[in-house]
């Protein structure tokens, strides 16, 4: 049986300080890695209805970089306009 949330805030409100920071950067190191697993998997699934799941790693990264370079240009176009 999982412990409340109560329950886990008591625990952990009985902890000593050290203890408890050690274990709130442990909870956002972990978040942070779902998180970064969560945003990889809609990429991979986006790569795939795009038909670009078996694209290399080379062709991918010079896509990235010509999309890169086209914003930067665009971007930069923008600047002198408003000069």
């Amino acid at each position: 049986m999982t412990p409340s949330i109560d329950e886990l805030a008591q625990q952990i409100v009985a902890l000593d300080r050290t203890t408890q920071e050690t274990l709130l950067e442990k909870v956002a190191e972990l978040n942070f890695q779902h998180g970064f697993e969560a945003l990889a998997d809609k990429y991979r699934k986006r790569l795939a209805q795009e038909g670009k799941r078996d694209q290399s790693t080379v062709d991918l990264l010079a896509e990235l970089a010509q999309i890169r370079e086209t914003i930067a240009v665009h971007d930069h176009q923008n600047c002198l306009d408003c000069l």
